[in-house]
């Protein structure tokens, strides 16, 4: 499961705050509770339309076909 973006990561590759800020709002968007993935890739695609790194990610997503993505684990579930 994912834990979140790579922050440090992202300031190591000289992402501006405003950048690693979108990403954050994306992010969350993406991985909200509501609605399907294919309804949030679209909601997200619509909110962030000038943003061209957000759109890369999406059209990774959009393209996966069959791949499974790998999605941020659930903090209210059960421990297994």
């Amino acid at each position: 499961h994912l834990a979140g973006l790579n922050l440090v990561g992202l300031r190591r590759r000289g992402f501006t705050r405003e950048q690693i800020h979108e990403l954050r709002r994306a992010y969350r968007l993406l991985f909200a509770d509501e609605g399907t993935l294919s309804e949030r890739v679209e909601d997200v695609a619509s909110e962030f339309a000038s943003h061209p790194l957000i759109h890369e990610i999406l059209d990774f997503i959009r393209v996966g076909g069959e791949r499974a993505i790998c999605v941020p684990h659930d903090v209210n579930a059960p421990d297994r």
